[in-house]
């Protein structure tokens, strides 16, 4: 069965009530995965811009608001294999699975924000047209 590491639930713990929804439910259906983010401060959201991890200096990303509006979160992958930031696959899968329960929970009322994909931030579908691509990220916009 799946369930968050000590850290990962930390992180969580940072995020909107609505991405600890959405992601608790991903994880209580079996889905396993890592938080590895929630909210930034200024010293962490800095150095994530300057490795290219991000497009937005402090306050202006949704990670560094409080609770944080954004999560990078990604599929579990073992100790034996080595995570692969750019196994698009890997990543769209999961985000796919990810998008459906925050789709679900939405019309069911249980939570008030969409849910978009740094992989696809005009949620059309395709990763080929974006500029930036963010595999891990998830983040809350108004519906």
């Amino acid at each position: 069965m799946a369930a968050y590491s000590r850290v990962s639930s930390q992180r969580l713990a940072t995020c909107h009530t609505d991405l600890q929804l959405i992601f608790n439910t991903v994880i209580e259906r079996g889905y396993d995965h890592s938080i590895l983010c929630g909210h930034r401060d200024k010293q962490m959201q800095n150095i994530a811009l300057k490795k290219g991890l991000s497009q937005l200096a402090w306050p202006d990303s949704k990670h560094n608001k409080k609770p944080s509006m954004a999560v990078d979160a990604g599929p579990y992958f073992s100790e034996l294999r080595n995570t692969d930031w750019n196994d698009e696959k890997a990543f769209s899968k999961f985000a796919g699975y990810v998008c459906a329960i925050a789709d679900e929970l939405l019309k069911a009322g249980k939570i008030k924000h969409k849910l978009r994909w740094g992989g696809d931030w005009d949620s059309d579908g395709r990763t080929s047209d974006e500029r930036f691509i963010d595999l891990p990220h998830f983040e809350l916009v108004p519906v």
